[in-house]
């Protein structure tokens, strides 16, 4: 099987780097060549000399499965690029937070991803999990890739409750990317009472948006959700956490934008306030 992985990074490098303990045909890409990365976890760094091609000069390859482990932000100008990729039957899987992008790419598979960390230059420091969730449908590549994987720590799980899950992670990355992001503080935020409670109000306003058609996800989630951040690294931040710091794009409009777009009548003002102030700082990153 011809694996390809787009994107070495928090992600993609660890996906990557499981990939290539298989006996399958895997190549890197991303946006420059380079000859390796180095993965910080447990205490140590391991680097792992494994090429990285560029993607503006690939030559025409086809693959089998693609792994798309690039932010959300990149996918739009990249599924022009990534047909040459693909024969008809390649099965692309997307590892992106947020929704709103599937159409994007012929054949996609969104995956839900539980993997935690944050790229260093060219170093990725692993915080936590190698697991990603797809639908239960039978795949042609992925099913028997799925097996083979079982000897390495990459896990993807298939479910036949793929929607809710998918809703939970966005629910998840509401509440976590939207007030690291915001404070520009890591986890350790949601140590304090008052951001908790805002954060309650922006994960309930979510599931009546998600919700307001049928129950899809369970009143419940909110307090579980809260119990996996204050199960985070203290340290640990997020992509819109790291995105802002650095002064990068993020991914709101596919978090969310992708959720205030669909309120419709819905009085949602925690969600309508971090929603106008994430798009107050997009519009000022495009303005320097």
């Amino acid at each position: 099987m011809k694996i390809a992985v787009v994107g070495i990074g928090a992600v993609g490098s660890i996906i990557a780097r499981e990939l290539k303990r298989t006996e399958h045909e895997v190549t890197l890409f991303g946006r420059t060549e380079r000859s390796g990365f180095t993965v910080y976890e447990n205490g140590e760094s391991t680097l792992y000399p494994y090429k990285i091609e560029n993607i503006d000069t690939h030559g025409g390859f086809q693959f089998d499965v693609v792994f798309m482990a690039t932010k959300a932000t990149a996918l739009k100008g990249l599924s022009r690029k990534i047909p040459e990729l693909c024969h008809s039957r390649t099965e692309v899987i997307l590892c992106q937070n947020g929704m709103g992008y599937d159409k994007w790419f012929k054949n996609s598979i969104p995956a839900v991803v539980y993997i935690s960390g944050q790229k260093h230059e060219d170093m990725i420091e692993h915080f936590q999990d190698s697991r990603l969730i797809i639908d239960s449908q039978n795949h042609e590549y992925l099913d028997a890739l799925i097996e083979d994987l079982k000897i390495t720590d990459l896990e993807i799980m298939k479910a036949g409750n793929f929607e809710q899950l998918r809703y939970e992670k966005l629910l998840i990355n509401l509440g976590i990317n939207t007030l690291t992001g915001l404070s520009q503080n890591t986890a350790k935020i949601f140590d304090k009472h008052n951001v908790a409670e805002l954060t309650k109000r922006l994960l309930d306003e979510g599931m009546a948006i998600i919700n307001r058609d049928g129950e899809i996800v369970e009143a419940g989630f909110r307090e579980k959700a809260l119990e996996i951040y204050r199960g985070y690294n203290r340290e640990m931040g997020t992509s819109m956490y790291y995105d802002i710091t650095a002064g990068r794009t993020t991914e709101f409009e596919f978090i969310q934008q992708y959720l205030h777009d669909r309120k419709e009548d819905l009085d949602t003002p925690a969600l309508d306030i971090c929603t106008v102030l994430l798009d107050a700082y997009e519009y000022e990153r495009k303005q320097r």
